[in-house]
């Protein structure tokens, strides 16, 4: 039995209080609602199309050596060379885009 199971007579099997309802998901909103049909919505191949286009834009800007020569100018943005702040935007797009692939295949029941 699970938490807040309850026995025929309404008493908690679990000891928590009777008539106690099992905790809910915490990430009930309308936009995690609207997100999990999006997501479960997409055909697999929009889903590649769409995945499979944002880590080829990671990968072309993470290691084109000509947009670092670019962002490697030596002018600084509030005390921080342009070259570290491209090694931090590229980390973010990249982690932005895994955290985005692993709630779609979350939401479409795809994870193991």
């Amino acid at each position: 039995m699970t938490p807040g199971d309850m026995t025929p007579d309404g008493a908690a099997t679990d000891g928590s209080a009777p008539g106690a309802r099992p905790p809910r998901p915490s990430r009930n909103g309308a936009l995690s609602r609207r997100f999990a049909r999006w997501a479960v919505a997409l055909s697999p191949r929009r889903k590649w199309a769409i995945f499979g286009s944002w880590f080829a834009f990671d990968a072309v800007v993470a290691l084109a050596p000509p947009v670092y020569w670019v962002a490697g100018d030596p002018a600084f943005q509030g005390g921080i060379p342009l070259s570290f702040l491209y090694f931090l935007a590229i980390g973010a797009h990249v982690s932005a885009g895994v955290i985005a692939l692993y709630c779609v295949e979350a939401a479409r029941g795809e994870i193991d």
